[in-house]
């Protein structure tokens, strides 16, 4: 009576993946990090042709960016395109970790929050830098679209706050409920420290390699975590006792 609560047909057959479209949800951390891959691969591309160098003067800057307007259009959508298959992951991502959380889903909330914000405040980011080519276009002034050249590294930088929640809530949930091998859930937890420091980019501009690296470290998380739900096909099975046990302390007392 009590695994009926919580397990259906799909479950009791053996399936790891109780709903059909989950496996493909999660399956979409794999575009998304092909995606971040291409975008961090065009990006040096065009910093070491037609990118303005760091230290041009607001003048030389300008002019830079109103020549190279496909390179940062291009470089933009890139920047963007990740977004819906981003989207898709954390919907398959809340799924397994709300499963194997049990309880409130306190965890599974934050982390499924974490990931919302990061998908809005890093694009804001590169959309509003997008806008330099056509300010040096119209002969805007150049220390504006020097600054505006800032926009993207500085979203990067804030979205290491979210990134720090969904990191930490989601290595929690994955090394309590041990969906995945231990070692994934603790280098989470490495990952969420290292992205708490490097928001100290809004402070010390200085420290945006840091930055890069920790966000760059991050989506090889991502790849592997993916690669590691998918292939465990024991995701359902190795949270229903959990579950189950929780519903047999709820339900006992009222069957006595």
């Amino acid at each position: 009576m009590t695994a009926s609560l919580v397990r259906d047909d799909r479950t009791e057959k053996g399936l790891g993946w109780p709903y059909p479209w989950e496996r493909l949800t999660i399956a979409s951390g794999l575009l998304f990090v092909a995606i971040q891959i291409a975008t961090v691969a065009f990006n040096v591309a065009f910093f070491l042709t037609a990118h303005p160098p760091m230290d041009a003067s607001p003048a030389e800057t300008a002019r830079g960016f109103a020549r190279a307007e496909t390179m940062v259009e291009i470089g933009t959508y890139l920047y963007v395109l990740h977004m819906p298959f981003w989207l898709l992951f954390l919907g398959g991502l809340f799924g397994v970790l709300r499963r194997a959380e049990g309880s409130s889903g306190a965890l599974s909330i934050s982390a499924l929050g974490g990931g919302l914000a990061m998908a809005v405040i890093a694009p804001i980011g590169a959309l509003v830098s997008s806008l330099t080519p056509i300010m040096g276009q119209l002969g805007g002034d150049a220390a504006t679209v020097k600054a505006i050249d800032a926009m993207t590294p500085l979203a990067l930088a804030l979205s290491a706050f979210p990134r720090a929640v969904l990191l930490g809530a989601t290595s929690v949930v994955l090394l309590e409920g041990r969906v995945t091998p231990r070692w994934i859930g603790w280098t989470g937890l490495v990952l969420g420290l290292v992205s708490l420091v490097s928001t100290g980019t809004l402070l010390v501009p200085a420290l945006f390699p840091f930055l890069a690296i920790g966000t760059l470290l991050f989506v090889v998380w991502v790849l592997v975590l993916t690669l590691a739900l998918l292939r465990d096909t024991r995701t359902e099975s190795t949270v229903a006792p959990r579950v189950e046990d929780a519903s047999r302390r709820s339900v006992e007392p009222g069957v006595r």
